[in-house]
């Protein structure tokens, strides 16, 4: 399976969006209405070939969500005509004032992030017709939530998960962006030829920039609550302003969910789910997994403390604290 540098298949704020290639009609009129989710996957499928900022020549649609797809592209500039993907709003929302700063957040939280877990943005801009564009390395490989959903991760490939999220939220938190959507399906396992766990985080659009930026004219209101409601800290449930806290929460609740195989809180109903976060305690990871050393479970516990003061201060104390484990040798995990 192939992503460009994002969870292309996921609407804002959660939920997957399967699109399956075939299920669209060519050629003959239908004799019913066509619905608009049908006439959508039209319209994104008649942009292939097109060439966008007179480069990119769009060959496969990867995916799209309630913002905008991503194409498989091939560079016509290159001379071995490398393969890249290409993110593009819908054409309806170019005019909408919300949309055009998510885009324009991702394409600055790309530019100033750079750590090995974080996709790699390779060009942006605007093209002939004035409409915003992003280019990144096309990744070969899973997200994270289709593996768990598989296979699931070893107790090493957790860690080495883990260690590599955490690493680059240091990066992102050293320049004032808070990711604010850390989830499975927006953590991409890239195939590497050695075999071992490659990350990268996608979807940098619900970015929250700490140091605002005046040509980006909307900036997200403190007090809206975005993200995807498991993986929201107490203090984001609440509506409170969001801090870095709440990206090393996130993180502690995806470790909790690849080592337990659930998330620390669920429920079908959002209102439910969301009160559970603030005043419930997740069961503890021990109780799940009474197997792994005492490292890792306390660890990810207290990155998952109902008060903020409570939980590992900065994403590197994090890290240090569940690479302390690594120092138990010799024991067989799984």
């Amino acid at each position: 399976m192939t992503f460009g540098g994002e969870r292309a298949m996921t609407r804002d704020g959660g939920d997957a969006v399967r699109m399956p290639r075939d299920t669209l009609v060519d050629g003959d009129p239908l004799d019913f209405e066509e619905s608009s989710d049908v006439r959508e996957r039209r319209e994104l499928h008649e942009r292939l070939h097109e060439i966008v900022a007179d480069r990119y020549e769009l060959v496969d649609l990867l995916g799209h969500g309630g913002s905008g797809a991503v194409y498989r592209a091939v560079d016509l500039l290159d001379s071995q005509r490398a393969e890249v993907a290409v993110k593009l709003m819908h054409k309806h929302l170019r005019a909408a004032a919300a949309h055009q700063a998510r885009f324009q957040r991702e394409i600055r939280a790309l530019r100033n992030v750079t750590h090995s877990a974080v996709v790699r943005i390779l060009d942006s801009g605007r093209d002939g017709g004035g409409h915003l564009y992003l280019v990144m390395e096309l990744l070969d490989g899973e997200v994270l939530e289709d593996r768990l959903l598989d296979r699931g991760l070893d107790t090493r490939e957790a860690l080495e998960v883990g260690r590599q999220l955490l690493g680059a939220l240091v990066a992102a938190h050293q320049r004032g962006i808070i990711h604010r959507d850390i989830k499975p399906d927006n953590l991409f396992l890239a195939s590497a030829p050695s075999g071992s766990v490659r990350l990268k985080i996608v979807d940098w659009g619900i970015a929250k920039l700490t140091h605002p930026d005046p040509q980006i004219s909307f900036q997200t209101l403190d007090g809206m609550i975005l993200g995807t409601p498991e993986y929201m800290s107490p203090e984001l449930c609440r509506g409170a302003p969001v801090t870095t806290a709440a990206d090393l929460w996130a993180a502690a609740a995806v470790l909790y969910q690849i080592f337990a195989h659930e998330p620390p809180f669920e429920d079908a109903q959002i209102g439910r789910l969301l009160l559970k976060i603030v005043k419930d305690d997740p069961v503890p990871l021990a109780e799940r997994r009474p197997d792994l050393p005492t490292y890792v479970t306390q660890a990810i516990d207290k990155g998952l403390s109902k008060d903020p003061a409570q939980r590992w201060q900065t994403a590197a104390e994090f890290a240090t604290g569940l690479a302390a484990s690594a120092q138990i040798a010799d024991l067989d995990w799984d």
